[in-house]
């Protein structure tokens, strides 16, 4: 499990975990604010209130070029000892290059409001992954009959991934689950856009729940916030999102819901506590930049936070940069 680049680390007094998985994130929007004043019937009025692309802050932040915009999302996971993350958008390019974290390969669709082609989605979707697409977000009827209608498209079965899922009633959980379903759940997003989230011990027994932190449009700060927001929870991820077993990626941690010392992915560091990296070889020292989030611990990570950090300003047009709602600084 040790990474050939550091058999010299004391770990001694730290937890060796696996990587987190993260179920549900929308990686472009890590830069955004929270933006709406719920709670809302259902997440199609929350869309329209919120989606005015030539006001601020929405137009400012999207002068911030999309790759940059995916990193920033992709580093907001790693803080947290992420290495994989359930992007709910097209997969980009971007994510086979040098990204922090592994994104995983699903079929999808945002939703049955947005997605008017949800039945050529899910046909399309290769046997061996999931769909994974946005229902029951609401607390109103129509929220409570999507389960329905997407049981009618014949995309609800043993693949089918439903994001959210606030608004089934006891029907629509004896449906999915007999469809054999599985659920990600996002308190956080739920309770600010909702005003209220699952109640899991309303679930059927054998329904996989997996843990999502949403974006930071609906759920300010990140994955560490959304696990303790969920208490004892045990997150399904691997087995929802039909992941492989991933034994290179791996994070020492004081307490699982606490921030890395360390995080390693694919037998290589991708984030490392500085005064940890003093044991490093001073040539691999030099591959790493410093990065510090507003609430969490500085950290040195592969990717060359300065030059990110001021491209990001320089297209949003202001000397601050924020991470989940909270301010960012490569010193």
């Amino acid at each position: 499990m040790i990474a050939p680049e550091c058999p010299t680390l004391d770990l001694r007094g730290l937890q060796i975990l696996p990587g987190l998985i993260n179920a549900h994130d929308h990686l472009q929007f890590a830069l955004f604010p929270r933006l709406g004043s719920g709670p809302y019937p259902n997440a199609t009025a929350w869309a329209r209130d919120i989606y005015h692309p030539e006001s601020e802050p929405i137009r400012s932040h999207l002068r911030v070029p999309k790759r940059l915009r995916l990193l920033w999302g992709g580093l907001r996971n790693l803080l947290c000892g992420v290495t994989t993350v359930s992007h709910h958008d097209p997969y980009d390019p971007v994510f086979d290059e040098d990204f922090p974290v592994e994104v995983a390969k699903h079929g999808w669709a945002h939703s049955l409001e947005f997605s008017p082609d949800v039945r050529e989605l899910f046909a399309a979707t290769p046997s061996n992954q999931p769909f994974v697409i946005h229902l029951g977000e609401g607390t109103d009827a129509d929220a409570a009959q999507e389960v329905f209608r997407l049981h009618e498209m014949g995309a609800l079965g043993p693949r089918t991934v439903l994001v959210h899922a606030v608004g089934l009633t006891r029907e629509g959980w004896e449906l999915a689950a007999s469809a054999g379903a599985s659920i990600i759940w996002c308190p956080r997003s739920n309770l600010f856009s909702l005003g209220r989230t699952l109640d899991l011990s309303a679930i059927p027994a054998g329904v996989a729940v997996a843990l999502g932190s949403d974006s930071p449009l609906t759920a300010e700060g990140d994955f560490l916030d959304e696990t303790r927001s969920a208490g004892g929870f045990s997150s399904a991820a691997e087995r929802v999102l039909r992941l492989p077993s991933r034994p290179d990626d791996w994070r020492a941690v004081h307490s699982f819901d606490g921030p890395p010392e360390l995080v390693v992915r694919q037998g290589r560091i991708a984030l490392i506590r500085p005064e940890r990296a003093e044991a490093l070889a001073p040539e691999l020292r030099r591959e790493f930049f410093p990065l510090t989030v507003e609430g969490r611990p500085k950290v040195l990570v592969r990717w060359n936070t300065p030059r990110l950090l001021r491209e990001t300003a320089e297209a949003l047009g202001t000397s601050e940069v924020r991470l989940g709602g909270r301010a960012v600084h490569a010193a």
